[in-house]
């Protein structure tokens, strides 16, 4: 029994060569990686694209000190997304809801001019209809 080796390597893909989820599959992956290297290459800390942060002489010098930018790169996003982590919980209560934002004391006990908000349980005053002489709309003529 002889497998046809083209055959073999298609089926082994999660998705068909050439489709629609393969194409945005591999279009977010190539745009992933090309970020990261973006990232480790830049103006950053690990500058690995700038032969000034690896002064030595040979190939596997210079490879021992790229091994070990990128490893800072690693460690350094593995602790802020570890970070980023640790803040989104500390927010959280203890049952995992997101805590409920408190009324500031000035609009649970007094009225707030700003938003002409009243604290809760107290009603919007009503104000006394000004009597108006006629039917114009204007304040009341002085005869």
């Amino acid at each position: 029994m002889s497998f046809d080796t083209a055959d073999n390597r298609r089926t082994a893909q999660a998705f068909e060569y050439g489709t629609k989820e393969w194409d945005e599959f591999h279009t977010h992956a190539r745009n992933s990686i090309e970020s990261l290297n973006n990232q480790v290459k830049s103006g950053g800390t690990e500058q690995i694209e700038s032969a000034s942060r690896r002064r030595v002489r040979g190939f596997g010098a210079a490879q021992i000190i790229v091994t070990m930018l990128l490893t800072n790169f690693n460690l350094r996003k593995i602790a802020a997304f570890i970070s980023d982590k640790i803040k989104v919980d500390a927010k959280k209560q203890v049952n995992g809801e997101p805590p409920i934002a408190l009324v500031r004391r000035r609009d649970r006990e007094f009225h707030n001019p700003y938003t002409n908000t009243y604290p809760p349980g107290v009603d919007r005053p009503t104000k006394p209809k000004r009597s108006q002489a006629d039917e114009t709309g204007g304040p009341p003529r002085r005869t």
